[in-house]
């Protein structure tokens, strides 16, 4: 029997026989263990993620065994019938939720069902499970509270909850905690303006990595990208340069707790620490100029970090870059030799709406 571990907060690979370990915090400042097991699951489920990018989410729940039944805004509506471990280990998702019908109540009896033989099946081996219910009004807040303590030996705990009782146009759910983004990926020190865990992985995703390639951030920050990066795919090489100590000094951390090793650079952008044609993904989210840089710095660096691409970028390499100063880096590209725009896609996260650009070598340099 496969297994996962809750117990912590880094996830763990294992070879052993036993299966996946997963750790995971759990229920606010406490930390609880036990053994979950790992079997095919059936769930009607509710999957968040960011702005544009549900097509991505959908596809990757096809491969764990999902029938999609249709996509909303950042959502994918599925029936999932797979590994759990499986579905665990997709980081194109912020939540997962149980699906509990459009009554004025929750549907408690799916609630059920999904313990016995879908995602909460984890929770039914403990003996402390908290619930919190999301819901503006006081009276039917209530009732919800009422309804669950009433079916389940559940605690009302709102600031240590492992199921989230909320609703989403209408349609109750049952947001699963340790699904949630927050503890699938772990603790991560993170500046302000740091790369969403769940955007990065989209990035990733777009980028294609495969087995043993060399991976490079130009404006690593504190590794998000680059840890989205190791986790694509097997004996990926890492580097990523920044220009702020206090980000890097969070990106070794983040590295090391992780258990990862990359080559990292106290320096600017600009030129790349690589020889010409090394390189096969770059993976980068652009200063936009907003909360960092500025429009008019842009137009210097833009340029610059586009040459950089075209001259480290392997003939089949490509490249990921991320900027909401959309019409500068555009006609940037349009005019650096070597390099093109092959896809862009429109995401939305935090009040921004960034795009990603997918760049490759054209025919000749």
């Amino acid at each position: 029997m496969r297994l996962l571990r809750r117990a912590g907060f880094v996830p763990v690979r294992s070879e052993q026989a036993q299966g996946h370990i997963i750790t995971t915090h759990h229920a606010a400042t406490r930390l609880a263990e036990f053994v979950i097991p790992v079997h095919h699951v059936v769930d009607d489920l509710v999957l968040t993620t960011i702005v544009g990018a549900a097509d991505l989410l959908a596809d990757d729940l096809q491969h764990v065994g999902s029938h999609i039944l249709r996509t909303d805004g950042d959502a994918v509506w599925c029936r999932i019938a797979g590994d759990l471990g499986d579905l665990w280990a997709v980081r194109t998702y912020r939540s997962a939720a149980v699906q509990l019908g459009v009554d004025a109540l929750p549907d408690l009896d799916a609630l059920h069902r999904s313990i016995r033989s879908g995602v909460l099946v984890p929770l039914a081996s403990t003996n402390s499970i908290g619930f919190r219910v999301g819901h503006p009004d006081t009276a039917r807040r209530r009732q919800v509270i009422d309804a669950v303590e009433g079916r389940t030996p559940w605690t009302n705990r709102p600031a240590g909850w492992d199921v989230n009782l909320t609703q989403h146009h209408g349609t109750w759910l049952a947001e699963v905690g340790y699904l949630h983004s927050s503890r699938r990926f772990g603790r991560l020190a993170r500046r302000p303006w740091s790369t969403n865990p769940v955007l990065a992985a989209v990035l990733v995703r777009m980028a294609k990595i495969t087995d043993n390639q060399q991976v490079h951030d130009p404006f690593c920050g504190t590794a998000t990208l680059l840890i989205a990066a190791d986790a694509a795919a097997r004996s990926v090489r890492l580097s990523g340069s920044d220009i702020d100590p206090p980000g890097l000094a969070m990106a070794r951390q983040n590295l090391h707790d992780h258990q990862l090793d990359a080559e990292l650079r106290h320096a600017d952008a600009i030129p790349f620490p690589h020889p010409d044609g090394s390189l096969d993904r770059i993976v980068s989210n652009l200063p936009f100029g907003k909360r960092v840089g500025s429009h008019v710095a842009n137009t210097r660096l833009y340029p610059a970090v586009l040459q950089e691409i075209a001259r480290t970028l392997r003939p089949n390499g490509r490249a990921v870059l991320l900027t909401e100063d959309k019409r500068l880096f555009v006609d940037a590209v349009a005019r650096t030799r070597g390099i093109k725009i092959i896809r862009d896609r429109l995401l939305g996260y935090n009040g921004a709406t960034p795009s990603a650009y997918v760049l490759t070598r054209t025919r000749r340099r």
